[in-house]
């Protein structure tokens, strides 16, 4: 009788442990909204979930952006919790890394709007799910004055808000800060007056607006068919610009019906140059960013970001 072949020969063979994930949160303690409690809840969920977990606060302005090109820079997913100034400052940085590391977000921020974009929840154990699901995008992004934008890219009223209201403000009051100096602004400041060249038509307007998706100063609709998903961005153009016009605006805004406005143009657009009859104040994604001109163009580089699910 012959004897039956080794045990080992009919096992298939061991499936190997699969290698846990590698999370670097980047967290920034001087954000609006931070709370180091929500923290230590996503990393608990992380790291039940079988995630190798590192912690990291900033105590510096520019520390995102040398951690994100940071060659031995080695992780599967890079999470900011901060502010959209945080979150856009490492996606500038993370442009030319390719596929990894997934950058993720935990919306710390006043306005969250790259959070609202990509339907991040906003609930510790939510947003953890979401980062082990793992779920993710193609990102695209414009440039504006050579510098990668994500949200929205502006100059006139808007712009001179930003540039005006005190960080400390911003940092305690969160957008209150903002509202309130935009309504004395609204009654001090000169009329802006512009030219604008949008792939190659001239327009005149008292401000104007790119955006790259749908949402502007939080969860407010301004292009319902934009996405960030898209390479595109939207050139929204206002006519007036008096304190009137910038109340009916600020109403429209909390309706998302702008664009309805019979004072708005919107376009889709590739390229254009914003060029000011008097010097004016530029935003890149809620941060001051110098003055006119404007020029924008839509990049050419995708970021693979983690959405929600």
């Amino acid at each position: 009788m012959e004897s039956p072949l080794p045990h080992s020969r009919l096992d298939k063979p061991e499936k190997k442990p699969r290698k846990a994930k590698r999370v670097l949160i980047l967290a920034n303690p001087t954000a609006t909204s931070f709370r180091f409690q929500r923290i230590t809840e996503i990393v608990k969920c992380l790291e039940e979930a079988g995630m190798k977990v590192e912690l990291k606060l900033t105590n510096r302005a520019s520390e995102i952006t040398e951690t994100c090109t940071d060659p031995d820079l080695n992780t599967d997913i890079l999470a900011i919790a901060g502010g959209d100034a945080s979150v856009s400052e490492a996606a500038s940085a993370m442009l030319g890394r390719g596929m990894k590391p997934h950058l993720a977000i935990i919306p710390f921020g006043t306005a969250n709007v790259l959070a609202h974009e990509l339907g991040v929840p906003s609930a510790p154990k939510e947003i953890a799910k979401a980062i082990i699901a793992g779920k993710t995008q193609k990102l695209h992004n414009g440039y504006a004055n050579g510098r990668p934008f994500f949200l929205s890219t502006s100059t006139g009223f808007d712009a001179e808000v930003v540039h005006v209201v005190p960080l400390r403000l911003k940092r305690r009051y969160g957008r209150f800060a903002s509202l309130f100096i935009a309504a004395q602004l609204a009654f001090s400041r000169r009329k802006g007056s512009f030219k604008v060249r949008a792939d190659g038509e001239e327009l005149q307007c008292a401000m104007a607006l790119i955006i790259n998706g749908r949402y502007y100063a939080g969860k407010h609709l301004v292009v319902p068919e934009a996405s960030i998903l898209e390479k595109q961005l939207h050139l929204l153009t206002f006519k007036e610009d008096g304190a009137w016009a910038l109340f009916k605006y600020a109403c429209r805004l909390l309706t998302g019906s702008v664009v309805k406005s019979r004072n708005v143009e919107c376009r889709t657009i590739k390229t254009a140059r914003i060029e000011a009859y008097r010097a004016a104040a530029v935003q890149i994604d809620g941060e001051p960013f110098g003055g006119t001109p404007l020029e924008v163009s839509v990049g050419d580089c995708e970021l693979t970001v983690i959405c929600g699910n």
